[in-house]
């Protein structure tokens, strides 16, 4: 077999198949978009993604999968404009009220999926497009080509590698196997094949989180099993008893063994 006979696309759509996550709908994420939007504000990851973007104040940004706005607000003070796409009308909403609130007049919210027709939804071409962790597709060919459709310049995304963000002993607690599915590395070897040099770095995260109650760290976490029976939460429960360190200031961390580490992939256009 040669490297070129491989169907990077079929791969990543079979492997989808046996991840132990559950992928996550409009309804979801419109109801975690308030708990969502305040803890990923101001986040490290942000930083460290603007500073592998280094944006250019003459640039129009297309943030696909934009969320509540964690990439876009702070993104926007640096752009000369931004339009954030995403299929949560409650993600969208939490945007906008946070842009209210710092400031932030440079932004245009559309509700869109990955599906759907963008030039129907009047979405023009962006000088960069980007899709920061927001790859969870079942097409991954077409959102790529996508992206590269509606950016001029540059396309920038982000994707995970091994777990990510999902932490495996969170399954075993709960007395799951767990499988992450396709990663990062699905997504290089499709680019080359579709005649994309993207270069690649990386952004790996503290490995231990701080919430402010018990019953919030216990939220974050049934996020990643949901949905659960009976037993498995009472697991889980047990698990974080034992996990939960109360710090001084009255928040709660709880740190994990495999670190959370993301992959920056972009490349510019001819």
């Amino acid at each position: 077999m040669d490297f070129h006979d491989i169907d990077w696309n079929r791969l990543w759509q079979q492997g989808r198949t046996k991840k132990s996550w559950r992928g996550r709908g409009k309804c979801d994420w419109d109801r975690r978009a308030p708990s969502f939007a305040r803890r990923n504000m101001h986040s490290a990851y942000v930083e460290r993604f603007l500073a592998l973007l280094r944006p250019e104040p003459a640039w129009t940004v297309l943030d696909v999968g934009a969320g509540p706005g964690t990439l876009a607000v702070p993104l926007a003070r640096m752009v000369r404009a931004v339009t954030a796409v995403d299929f949560s009308a409650r993600m969208l909403e939490a945007l906008d009220e946070e842009a209210a609130r710092e400031g932030v007049a440079n932004i245009r919210t559309l509700q869109a999926a990955w599906e759907d027709d963008w030039q129907a939804h009047g979405i023009e071409p962006h000088e960069v497009a980007v899709a920061s962790r927001s790859l969870s597709v079942d097409d991954l060919q077409a959102a790529l080509l996508k992206l590269d459709r509606w950016a001029t310049r540059r396309v920038v995304l982000s994707d995970r590698v091994g777990s990510g963000p999902f932490d495996p002993e969170l399954f075993a607690a709960v007395g799951r196997d767990f499988q992450p599915g396709p990663d990062y590395i699905y997504t290089v070897n499709l680019l080359y094949q579709l005649g994309i040099h993207a270069r690649v770095d990386f952004i790996d995260l503290e490995r231990c989180r701080n919430f402010q109650s018990r019953e919030e760290a216990l939220a974050s976490c049934r996020w990643m099993l949901e949905p659960m029976c009976s037993d498995e939460e009472r697991k889980l429960t047990a698990y974080l008893e034992t996990r939960l360190t109360r710090q001084d200031d009255g928040s709660w961390s709880l740190c994990r063994r495999t670190p959370v580490r993301w992959a920056v992939i972009q490349w510019d256009k001819e």
